[in-house]
């Protein structure tokens, strides 16, 4: 969930012996990769080449007289930044090897990179998907008029070069950059800016990111003006998402209110072919407007190809064997393939939860008691060392580590007998049996989570039966809420700022869980989007944190990850950023 619903890139092998009080059972477990849930990681980042070149104005900034562009820095005048908490993962740390970008007259141009998902995309259009694995080919395709910068805390310029904000806070003038082309040929006008802004304000799942626009238009062909009612402190973060995509007004009018599967957008990539749950093709865009070290314009190498592995263990063995270039590894043995020679494993700091989702409509999840019980029932340190083989952190909110205005201090304690007493007063104080915990196809981690929180629950009396279910059917069952329980699905965050976030959680889609929060919840999350002062911002964000762990939402936070790739001996550039995706148009293959 990158402000959506997300999908795991790792797998976990629980051990032969599990010790929890001594109730855990042996398990064997399938391999695989998990769904879940921003970019559920689903939200969204925004895509682009170095950003190296270009300013970068920090998340949360909305400034009197503020101007961004591509070759000065952005210096606010009165501006307010929601600098605290900003994560600090500017880099990919390789664990075995290097994939470090060469000097530019080092780099080898053109060919083919081959790289495994354990899912393959299932949306091309970001106004309504919530898949971080649709983020990672949306991304390198479609370009909004800002884009997130390097380690995903703040923004720099994209399709607008720069930008400016009056002194009330409320206008944003948008100055294209000239000659900016769309994969068909044509040029990037201010009117598909508009037609793009336009279409997102006015449907699909991310609707509230221009709700408070009362204009959006064209001042002349490289000029766009956005008038707001209010002042938003995210505003330059929200432009800088894939829902804020920018398309060719022709393709947006022939489209209508249909999804795009055939996106045309200005990115290094542009769609080649998309066969669903097989692969996606994408080829290099030879007109792209940023510029590599040396001169020439990004991506390196001339086609990627995502192809569907279900199993990240087949992955492994599938680089070692040439057969692919890049996937992921099994926590299980990332030990083992750091001492061996056989490829790169690559550890990725990111703003990434998994958690358990549960719809809080159906029982015995309707009643917050139960949901309270069973985050207190989670002993959440035997889930990181048996799930994750102790590579995770223990989670204290649905706000990942390393989120702006993430709390430090919270705590989702283990404790067993609290969490009975609550059973005792609930709708269920027998227990409950029979409601399903289902878990994507091949998701190993899916499955151990529900291996050990089922038995977990188990001791108060919640008694859920595990299913496999196949990813793509599941995912379309989440959408559509219809489920009990869900295992394997996470959020990473997509956005830089908590802003996109709290909105999937407390206001729409509310994780497609059934969740009814306060109506001092959703006032909170709108006081927070206009609070220009860092610090009471912050206390925002950190009473709603409080607030959901109360509620237990609709879902059950369990750990933090970070990112572990498992790529061939070869291949260079290898970058991912802290919002999901990699930075494909750097990646190159050495002789």
């Amino acid at each position: 969930m990158s402000q959506h619903q997300t999908r795991s890139d790792h797998a976990s092998s629980l051990p032969i012996s599990l010790s929890r009080r001594g109730f855990l059972k042996r398990a064997g477990f399938v391999g695989g990769l998990a769904l879940t849930g921003g970019t559920l990681s689903t939200l969204l980042a925004a895509c682009g080449g170095s950003s190296d070149k270009t300013p970068t104005t920090p998340s949360g900034t909305t400034a009197a007289s503020t101007t961004a562009s591509g070759s000065g820095a952005a210096t606010p005048s009165g501006s307010t930044s929601g600098s605290s908490g900003t994560p600090a993962a500017s880099a990919s740390t390789a664990t075995t090897g290097s994939a470090s970008t060469a000097p530019a007259g080092n780099v080898v141009r053109g060919g083919t990179l081959t790289w495994a998902y354990t899912s393959s995309p299932q949306k091309l259009d970001p106004i309504w998907s919530q898949a971080l694995v649709d983020e990672t080919v949306m991304v390198p395709m479609i370009e909004a008029p800002a884009r997130a910068n390097r380690d995903g805390s703040g923004v720099e310029p994209a399709i607008a070069q720069k930008w400016d904000v009056s002194a009330d806070g409320l206008t944003y003038t948008l100055n294209l950059r000239p000659n900016v082309k769309f994969h068909d040929g044509s040029t990037v006008t201010a009117a598909d800016v508009v037609a793009s802004l336009q279409r997102n304000k006015a449907m699909g799942s991310y609707m509230w990111q221009l709700q408070d626009a009362t204009s959006i238009e064209a001042v002349d062909d490289q000029t766009v003006k956005i008038v707001l009612s209010v002042k938003i402190a995210s505003m330059l973060a929200r432009l800088a998402v894939p829902a804020n995509g920018v398309f060719p007004a022709s393709q947006i009018q022939q489209i209508g209110k249909n999804e795009f599967t055939k996106p045309i957008g200005t990115g290094p990539f542009k769609l080649k072919e998309w066969i669903r749950n097989d692969h996606f093709t994408m080829d290099a865009n030879p007109d792209y407007w940023d510029m590599a070290p040396g001169g020439k314009p990004y991506p390196y190498v001339d086609e990627i190809i995502i192809k569907q592995v279900a199993e990240v263990t087949t992955q492994v063995l599938q680089v070692q064997a040439g057969q692919i270039d890049g996937g992921s590894a099994p926590y299980s043995q990332v030990k083992a393939l750091q001492s061996g020679n056989k490829g790169q494993l690559i550890s990725s700091p990111q703003q990434q939860v998994y958690f358990m989702v549960v719809q809080t409509t159906k029982p015995p999840f309707d009643d917050v008691n139960v949901r309270q019980a069973m985050s207190l029932a989670l002993d959440r340190k035997v889930l990181v060392d048996q799930a994750t083989a102790g590579t995770a952190t223990i989670a204290n909110s649905f706000f990942p580590k390393g989120t702006l205005d993430w709390d430090p201090d919270l705590k989702l304690p283990f404790d067993l007998d609290k969490a009975k007493e609550l059973m005792a007063k609930s709708k269920y104080p027998q227990g409950h049996k029979g409601a399903k915990l289902q878990y994507p196809s091949g998701a190993q981690i899916g499955h151990d989570n529900a291996v050990l929180c089922q038995q977990m629950w188990q001791e108060i009396g919640i008694d859920l039966t595990i299913e496999e279910v196949e990813s793509s059917t599941l995912g379309d069952n989440w959408y559509a809420s219809n489920y009990e329980s869900i295992s394997g699905y996470q959020w990473t965050n997509g956005m830089a700022d908590p802003d996109q976030l709290v909105q999937f959680f407390f206001i729409t889609p509310r994780m497609n869980s059934g969740y009814q929060p306060s109506q001092q919840a959703q006032d909170l999350v709108n006081q927070a989007s206009q609070e220009l002062d860092p610090d009471k911002r912050k206390q925002i964000y950190y009473q709603l944190q409080q607030i959901y762990n109360t509620d237990v939402g609709g879902t059950i936070d369990l750990y933090y990850t970070t990112n572990i790739a498992y790529i061939g001996k070869n291949i260079k550039g290898y970058y991912r950023s802290p919002l999901g995706f990699p930075y494909w148009w750097e990646f190159w293959r050495a002789k």
